[in-house]
């Protein structure tokens, strides 16, 4: 470079690099020195105001964040499962005993007169949402759709143990007692059309009845348990 011996240009070359590197730590020093004293100035006028506010008898006004108010939500009711069969009480999940119904006062004084509270209408809403009540009472209320003349009639105290049968479990099993459907007998019964209504109506993967077979299962047992055919 210029004639210049390559050690000589070697040393210019380092001492530029020195100098630039002082230079730039010289400006990132005066910056960060800068910062500091604009912080120190800030923290002594701060102080100030605390210490004349003090000397004049004031409070020093502090910063305080205000908690967010809870939201309140309303807890739905658990809905009460109407059973297919009137002669069973009605499922939920409240085990405390129904308090008995007091007649009013007009009725006192007829004789031999028994009190009956009207019965209440089945709210919509009961027939929605995915909780176990409200399945149970929407299967339910479709029970008139099963061909019971077809499959036979059946009340809770004949009732089989449907869980025998491959594919049935305890929450199936209600959905079933819930149309009405108790004994092996009615579930031998089932026709093709018996097997796609029923399959529908409680909600199960379609097709699923005819793939576990209930209705061959459903003839074993019953010959199992009586000894006859359905």
């Amino acid at each position: 470079m210029f004639g210049v011996e390559p050690r000589l240009q070697a040393i210019i070359e380092i001492l530029l690099l020195l100098m630039l590197a002082a230079g730039i730590g010289w400006i990132l020093g005066r910056l960060a020195l800068s910062g500091q004293l604009r912080s120190l100035r800030s923290a002594v006028a701060d102080k100030e105001a605390e210490l004349e506010a003090c000397r004049s008898g004031e409070e020093p006004e502090q910063k305080t964040e205000r908690m967010p108010e809870p939201i309140e939500r309303e807890i739905p009711e658990p809905a009460a499962f109407v059973h297919a069969d009137p002669l069973l009480p009605a499922f939920s999940h409240d085990d405390t005993p129904e308090p008995i119904a007091v007649p009013p006062a007009t009725t006192s004084n007829i004789p031999d007169t028994a009190y009956t509270e009207p019965a209440a209408p089945v709210d919509s809403k009961a027939l929605a949402g995915n909780s176990e009540a409200a399945v149970l009472n929407r299967i339910a209320s479709r029970a008139s759709e099963v061909n019971f003349d077809r499959i036979g009639r059946a009340t809770a105290s004949e009732a089989d143990d449907l869980k025998d049968i491959v594919g049935i479990g305890p929450f199936l099993e209600r959905k079933l007692h819930s149309l009405g459907i108790y004994t092996f007998r009615q579930v031998a019964n089932f026709t093709k059309e018996d097997i796609t209504k029923v399959n529908e109506l409680i909600e199960f993967f379609p097709g699923r009845i005819d793939r576990d077979n209930w209705v061959d299962q459903a003839k074993g047992f019953y010959d199992k348990k009586y000894g006859d055919k359905p």
